[in-house]
């Protein structure tokens, strides 16, 4: 009896053995949003990288601390950069002043398989590298939502030739993504956490915002605006990033993990935020928002503000080497 005691404390010493050392190996890393944890986006990431990871038993463990009411969203690029959290998601305009790639990665039409392929994606690594101390781990939800130009007040008189949209005196929702094409419209853009801009319509402290389709609803925006301007532009700037440091850490094993769970969540993302921006859409619609697409020379004006302004805005805050490249590996 003795003897077999002896062997059952030794197997089940070398069992708690086992497990310390599994639980010692596991990797916890803290991650954050920019956006609220119920945003459109933010729901897509969760389903389609966040909880996958944590499901697949993989040695890996993401621990969510937080959206904005945890961290600024404005701050969040700061934090993760000192390596206060581990990994990021959200739109990479809020942080462009650390990065001012960020402001075009959101113009891209080559597809982003292509943009892993013709070297584009090393470029924007670079520049992530550089500004932020961050690796990027993915760029998701391609072409699954569009920007609009959101108005509460009658869009008739504002259409122009030059600029799509004259919306001089305008004080709009803005980031400063947006603020180089609202100020080539004439707008006077002011930063608006998305958090507060449901009092900032209902006072009138702005006229209107620029946005992706998706979270409008459910922010109760649909609300105070009237109408929805098109064509739609852009792709979401939201990605993945990671602390440098963190990610140096990493075995090789463990990094390869992320690399196809952010392979996945590229393709898996684009149905998922799709479903949700039509289910979205169809609440504003039916609030009474009218969508209204611009045609003709006021369209086109409209897409050349959309998107030159914002190539135009990042050139001046970027090497021109790196501008070129990207101009280049970005665009068809």
């Amino acid at each position: 009896m003795r003897i077999s005691s002896g062997i059952g404390v030794a197997l089940g010493i070398s069992g708690l053995a086992v497990l310390s050392i599994t639980a010692v190996q596991a990797k916890t890393l803290t991650v954050t949003t920019s956006l609220h944890k119920g945003h459109d986006q933010s729901v897509t990431y969760f389903k389609d990288f966040h909880e996958p990871v944590n499901k697949a038993d993989n040695g890996i463990t993401l621990n969510y601390k937080g959206g904005p009411e945890v961290i600024p969203n404005r701050k969040q690029g700061a934090a993760l950069k000192r390596g206060i959290i581990d990994i990021m998601f959200g739109p990479s305009v809020y942080y462009a002043g650390l990065v001012p790639c960020a402001r075009v990665i959101g113009l891209s039409n080559v597809g982003q398989e292509m943009l892993r392929k013709n070297g584009g994606w090393e470029v924007l690594q670079e520049c992530w590298a550089k500004g932020l101390n961050g690796k990027l781990l993915a760029h998701g939800m391609e072409g699954a939502t569009e920007f609009h130009v959101y108005l509460s007040e009658d869009y008739k008189p504002l259409v122009n030739d030059k600029t799509g949209l004259n919306l001089k005196g305008f004080k709009m929702r803005s980031t400063a993504g947006y603020n180089p094409m609202l100020k080539a419209m004439g707008a006077v853009p002011i930063n608006v956490s998305p958090g507060d801009v449901y009092t900032s319509l209902e006072r009138g402290l702005v006229k209107g915002l620029a946005w992706p389709e998706g979270g409008v609803a459910s922010y109760g925006w649909s609300k105070f605006i009237k109408y929805r301007v098109g064509p739609g532009w852009w792709r979401t700037t939201s990605t993945i990033v990671m602390n440098m440091d963190a990610y140096n850490k990493l075995t090789q094993k463990e990094r390869d993990v992320l690399a196809t769970a952010s392979l996945a969540y590229e393709k898996a993302s684009i149905g998922t935020l799709r479903a949700l921006v039509k289910a979205d859409n169809e609440k504003v619609f039916a609030a009474g928002v009218k969508p209204v697409d611009l045609t003709g020379t006021a369209a086109k004006a409209y897409l050349a503000m959309a998107y030159g302004a914002t190539w135009d805005a990042a050139k001046e805050n970027m090497p021109a080497e790196t501008y070129n490249k990207l101009r280049s590996l970005l665009l068809k």
